[in-house]
């Protein structure tokens, strides 16, 4: 089996999800097949791994099918990232001393979202789909060290670095390092969740059908994607 790449997929997507799609990072991975003998879609899950399996006989193209993976996806993927994060945040918290965060994921909000009048942290679940254990951490420390600062000026970039690298103190750092790295990433991103995200929300999806069927969603999906910081 061809590996799965994922910017591919997102530079081709035309809106169906089937056997043809896949996810692999280093935190979790999503595979789809085709089974006899099943008349509705099956999940099986583990932390880390989802498996879907489609009846042999269902078109993908057809709206109603289409319909219930994107359901699924939503249901699954936020299972998934709901303990990833939790795991992530909770672990990054103790180190530097801070009491368990309350962590919860949606479909909505921009890669993350810290509230820290109430001690949590909101993360969108699709990111799971393409950052690797490396940008997790990062956007995980990203969110912690809004607890500490509330604004993104140069004190606030010291602290993140202090948290992810795990000193003492923000003195050793300049708060550019981080950064550095993450535009590396973003270069080489494909955005493919950003793809996904749009693509469970129910207006988005609903212009790739017509009469029941897909029709031609390449002009939705191939346009250059606003990104959200």
């Amino acid at each position: 089996m061809k590996a799965f790449d994922s910017k591919d997929w997102a530079n081709t997507f035309n809106g169906v999800v089937d056997e043809k799609f896949a996810i692999e990072t280093d935190l979790f991975s999503l595979h789809i097949h085709r089974r006899l003998g099943i008349k509705r879609l099956v999940s099986e899950r583990s932390e880390g791994k989802l498996d879907i399996y489609i009846p042999q006989s269902w078109d993908m193209e057809e709206y109603r099918n289409q319909d219930k993976m994107r359901k699924m996806l939503i249901k699954e993927i936020k299972w998934q990232a709901q303990r990833i994060y939790e795991q992530h945040t909770n672990v990054i918290a103790k180190r530097i001393g801070r009491p368990p965060v309350r962590v919860s994921v949606d479909n909505t909000k921009p890669n993350g979202r810290c509230y820290y009048n109430d001690n949590h942290i909101c993360y969108n679940m699709w990111t799971i789909c393409e950052y690797n254990n490396w940008r997790v951490n990062e956007l995980v420390c990203h969110e912690l060290a809004h607890f500490y600062v509330h604004n993104h000026r140069k004190s606030f970039w010291r602290k993140q670095e202090q948290i992810f690298y795990g000193l003492e103190s923000d003195k050793e750092c300049t708060g550019k390092k981080l950064g550095l790295v993450e535009e590396e990433f973003l270069k080489n991103s494909s955005r493919a969740y950003f793809k996904l995200k749009f693509w469970a929300k129910t207006f988005v999806f609903n212009q790739i059908f017509e009469n029941g069927r897909v029709k031609d969603p390449q002009a939705i999906f191939l346009q250059p994607i606003k990104m959200v910081d």
